[in-house]
């Protein structure tokens, strides 16, 4: 009766919008663009919608040659999503040639000038920077009470070193900033210098979440 017509349309509504947080840099239409080429894949890599294996072709790296030799500054990846999002937790999958000082930020407009966010890291962490306050920090890499948002794991074995070192860093981030809970069009993944020396190395940059009109009533 009207009890199970209840039910079916509401089955159908969590079908058509699921409150789970979902992936939303795979699926979609999201553009990656970074500050470096580098001498590996593109930017686009790691926003492919099948996770490649490739360790030539399939990730990101700031590095200008197959020695992983570094080149020199903070560098970016910028996501621009078609509408509008939610984020719940970021996924970065990292080769051998990682990072942990980074900061994470969102906007609603394109964030191209790196200086943009220098006022960022304030304690506080909410977009009240002095520098620009349409940017906002969702996560800082830097700041030691953010520390428990970021787990990490490692596997595999990187071919290109012949120490024991991993081929996947994966750093999985629940940001607790209040700033992220705000809706974003724009993320960046703003890398303050590379852990290991050498040129950082991205495979794949997921984010997950919820498109703004399904959150917002």
């Amino acid at each position: 009766g009207t009890t199970n017509h209840h039910q079916q349309e509401q089955q159908r509504q969590e079908q058509e919008h699921p409150l789970m947080p979902r992936n939303l840099s795979r699926f979609g239409n999201v553009t990656a663009t970074a500050d470096v080429r580098g001498n590996l894949g593109p930017a686009s890599v790691v926003v492919q919608q099948k996770p490649g294996s490739d360790w030539l072709h399939d990730r990101w790296q700031a590095a200008s040659n197959m020695h992983g030799k570094n080149i020199p500054g903070q560098h970016w990846i910028l996501l621009e999503f078609e509408t509008k999002i939610v984020v719940d937790s970021i996924q970065l999958d990292w080769e051998t040639a990682y990072a942990s000082d980074y900061r994470i930020e969102g906007s609603l407009e394109p964030m191209t000038d790196i200086s943009m966010a220098k006022g960022n890291n304030s304690s506080t962490n909410t977009n009240n920077s002095s520098n620009n306050e349409k940017i906002w920090m969702l996560f800082d890499g830097t700041d030691p009470s953010q520390q428990r948002a970021r787990s990490e794991s490692k596997s595999g074995q990187s071919p290109g070193v012949k120490a024991k070192l991993p081929l996947h860093i994966v750093h999985t981030i629940r940001p607790m900033t209040t700033a992220a809970k705000k809706p974003i069009r724009y993320l960046r993944l703003h890398i303050l210098k590379s852990a290991t020396g050498w040129g950082v190395s991205l495979w794949q940059f997921d984010v997950y979440g919820f498109l703004e009109k399904e959150v917002v009533q």
